[in-house]
């Protein structure tokens, strides 16, 4: 029998504060009654693009009958809005959205005998010109930002060529990726990656690789939810990051051919197809890329010890470490679908994504230890080959049901993911102690297998009650199993021998069952989002070896709130708190050591506990263009990689520790500026402050720094069929735990062509154009004194060419339900 208990720094939350959000949420469950029995004026209507699907977060202004602005709102993910709540009197209603004609209503009249006005669906028209018979539109932005979330369209942005999905990210405003790729965003860690609204419950190594892996051609847009809403898992107490996946959705036969090639250190190639067959109710689909990425990178490491094993005073002895790799990534990516309309209420359909690979780590390291006189104590040079395979399979069955009531709607989702990934490592060390001793020589082998299943179910339900309440709620239940066994073995007289020290057998066993409820009331001046999401999380550590089993069993409330304003036809403000957690995975639970040499290495540690968030923000956006954000956290037992040292061994050691807290605060501004008919741009900027502070494994000290980062995406549209791109960022000095990194910016351009009646096009990127993207970090804590600089293979040079055939115009992304639905039924995207 299980035991229920809040899991929160070892300490039981006060009821009382999460009470009030729980009666909040009844109160407005009880009080819909009254809504149905009044009918106070409003006027509703929906915002559909010309083919009948819905447009999100477009401006939707009331005016007067003399085009004075009242007030403002944004359409939904269904293209709803409404103004409840209205006077008697005469309005317009302007709608406006990038890409599209400003549509204005006629003069609406609001009386007694007229109090609800429907408009229905209102068309938007795209703002395109018509030369001869070629249709042109206007392509989405390269970046969209709404009240909710920011949204980067890759396949419209020359810049995204030849790139990985993981390389896709450090550009992104307010994301960062450091030299393990490991993900931030607006400084905080723990961000959830999603892939088509789901999660990949694989480690931050394997999720690393992965992304690596994913070819950007079949990359469609991504994201980025600093404050997601409760139907989303409480899991990325930084928010969630949402890749979804390119899928066509035009009528007959069409798709599109692609190839790339070029170089940075070492060459990069790569080439893939999709195809598409839709009619009116059937639709299958497949994709399928290929990608080279050879790449190299230097490593310095620089460490002072200490004989009294405190940084202070001179040193007695330093270490001095340089690492070169060669570090080739095959991956082979493909998607296949079919979608079913059985009726027009009822769509089933089945997805196959998969992501096989193969990388390849060869390393070779020299260790010079001086003493604090330059005379050299030891020198030591390893080759490190680690080979590492993978196989990413997801199997996808979703199903909609539509109702007569256009708002309600049914869906659900059984996924099976099976996850393989293997690790083959020679490690050899040839040391000579001094000068005149003779080589010592060391080898080592390791074998890491590493498989995890995932088994998940979902169904999620929309409605709406009346004029101004929508709900949706839904279930949701994951299992996860992982089993990873690491042999070491040493060379001993001519034989492998077993290494127990290094070896470990270690399970790992994940429940997390869920419930949710979103709650959206509209008053008269505002409109209020309650949420509130309960999950179960049970977990079983095993170390076969060492047969020790930890296990944990916990409930956990996770309520969000939003309030969203309008102040006239240009101001929308949000005001919204949410609670969420960051579990350690099992990489991160899993003991077992990885050597980068042997004096310096990685581990994990079962003993860590989920690290909790407690998040709100301040939103403000002006004219649809300017978004401002302030926003405050606080995170207990952040869960953060520290350094340790071994003195008297002169070795090095990183493990994943609980910090006792972070706290995170400050201001971001996104504005979207057309300078010229030409030249558009969208900027970023984020001031932040980040204070961790430590606990009693790690010690007690206070780490904070004040911090920036800037953003700037540009496009250029330079006549003929020629456009160009300029993307820059600069990242300021940082902290992370008890490290402190150094700053780093980097500066991209691309070039494209559209030919053949703009069926194709020819791009050029050069990314990191002055190889300025370079990872430097320094840690001076009790007895660490610690530099390292990783000097990654940033600047490159990219050429390729992409053709599309059957209709090339007006490709809409098909919206059903919720963004949640969207990214689920039809296979996704």
């Amino acid at each position: 029998m299980y035991t229920f208990h809040f899991f929160a720094s070892g300490k039981t939350p006060d009821v009382s504060k999460v009470l009030p959000y729980i009666f909040l949420l009844l109160f407005c469950f009880l009080s819909s009654k009254k809504v149905f029995a009044q009918s106070d004026p409003a006027i509703n209507g929906i915002v559909v693009m010309e083919n009948g699907s819905p447009v999100e977060f477009a401006s939707v202004a009331l005016q007067d009958a003399e085009g004075k602005g009242i007030k403002g709102t944004l359409t939904d993910s269904l293209g709803r809005f409404s103004f409840p709540a209205l006077q008697h009197g005469k309005y317009r209603v302007k709608i406006s959205n990038m890409g599209y004609i400003t549509h204005h209503t006629d003069i609406i009249q609001v009386t007694a005998q007229h109090r609800i006005v429907l408009l229905g669906k209102l068309k938007l028209m795209e703002d395109a010109q018509t030369l001869g018979s070629v249709n042109i539109s206007v392509q989405k932005k390269v970046i969209e930002q709404s009240i909710d979330k920011m949204t980067i369209n890759v396949e419209n942005s020359i810049l995204s060529e030849g790139n990985t999905a993981l390389e896709l990210l450090q550009r992104a405003p307010g994301v960062k990726v450091d030299d393990e790729g490991k993900i931030s965003l607006k400084g905080r860690a723990g961000v959830n990656v999603m892939i088509n609204g789901k999660l990949t419950y694989l480690s931050p190594a394997e999720l690393s690789v992965l992304l690596k892996g994913t070819n950007s051609a079949s990359v469609y847009k991504i994201e980025i939810m600093a404050n997601p809403s409760a139907k989303y898992d409480a899991a990325g107490n930084a928010g969630i990051i949402n890749i979804v996946m390119k899928k066509n959705q035009m009528k007959g036969m069409n798709g599109s051919v692609s190839v790339n090639g070029g170089a940075g250190r070492k060459a990069r190639y790569g080439s893939g197809f999709s195809l598409n067959y839709k009619n009116a109710g059937f639709n299958v689909f497949g994709s399928y890329n290929y990608a080279y990425r050879g790449e190299t990178e230097y490593l310095d490491f620089s460490r002072r010890f200490y004989t009294n094993g405190i940084v202070a005073g001179n040193y007695d002895r330093i270490s001095n470490q340089h690492t070169e790799t060669n570090e080739p990534l095959n991956t082979n990516n493909f998607r296949v679908g079919m979608d079913v309309d059985i009726d027009q209420k009822n769509i089933i359909g089945f997805l196959i994504n998969g992501n096989i690979g193969k990388y390849l780590h060869d390393s070779k390291t020299s260790n010079i230890l001086q003493n604090q006189t330059g005379v050299i104590q030891s020198e030591m040079a390893t080759t490190n080959y680690d080979q590492q395979n993978w196989s990413n399979t997801t199997y996808n069955l979703n199903y909609l049901r539509k109702f007569k009531k256009e708002a309600q709607t049914l869906s659900a989702d059984v996924d099976f993911a099976s996850n393989s990934f293997t690790s083959k490592l020679n490690l050899d060390t040839y040391t000579a102690p001094n000068a005149s001793a003779a080589v010592q020589t060391s080898n080592r082998k390791g074998y890491v297998p590493a498989k995890t299943n995932v088994y998940v179910a979902k169904v999620d339900y929309t409605d709406q009650l009346g004029k101004v309440i929508k709900i949706d709620g839904g279930l949701k239940s994951s299992f996860i199993t992982s089993d990873n066994n690491l042999v070491y073995q040493n060379l001993t007289e001519g034989a492998w021998v077993y290494d127990p020290a290094s070896s470990n057998y270690f399970k790992y066993e994940e429940q997390i069952h869920a419930a949710y409820l979103n709650l959206n009331r509209e008053f008269k001046a505002f409109t209020i989002q309650l949420g509130l999401r309960g999950e179960y999380t049970h977990t079983l550590g095993n170390q076969v070896t060492t047969g020790s089993v930890i296990k944990r069993d916990y409930f956990q409330l996770f309520p969000n709130v939003a309030l969203n304003k309008s102040a006239g036809e240009n101001n929308q403000f949000q005001l919204a708190y949410s609670r969420r957690i960051q579990r350690p995975d099992y990489g991160d639970l899993n003991p077992f050591r990885v050597f980068r040499d042997p004096l310096l290495y990685y581990e994990g540690n079962p003993y860590l506990t989920p690290e909790l968030t407690q998040n709100i923000v301040l939103s403000h956006i002006f004219k649809g263009k300017y978004t401002t954000s302030l926003n405050y956290s606080r995170t207990t037992d952040v869960i953060t990689w520290v350094t340790g040292q071994i003195d008297n061994l002169n070795t090095t050691y990183e493990r994943p520790q609980n910090l006792k807290s972070l706290v995170n605060y400050g201001i971001s501004f996104t504005g979207q500026t057309n300078y010229f008919g030409w030249w558009t741009a969208t900027n970023f900027a984020n001031i932040y402050n980040n204070v961790y502070r430590g606990g009693e494994e790690s010690g007690t000290f206070k780490n904070s720094q004040v911090s920036f980062t800037i953003n700037t995406q540009n496009s250029f549209k330079l006549g003929g069929g020629y456009s160009a791109e300029l993307n820059a960022y600069f990242n300021s000095k940082s902290v992370y735990g008890i490290s402190t990194e150094k700053a780093y910016h980097a500066v991209s351009a691309a070039f494209q062509k559209n030919l053949l009646k703009d069926k194709g096009s020819i791009k050029l990127l050069v990314n990191d154009i002055f190889q300025s993207s370079q990872y430097k970090q320094f840690t001076r804590y009790q007895n660490i004194d610690m530099n390292s600089h990783v000097n990654v293979d940033g600047r490159r040079v990219m050429l390729s060419f992409s053709y599309r055939f059957g209709n090339p115009f007006n490709i809409k992304e098909r919206k059903n339900g919720n963004d949640d639905i969207q990214n689920r039924i039809k296979g996704g995207g």
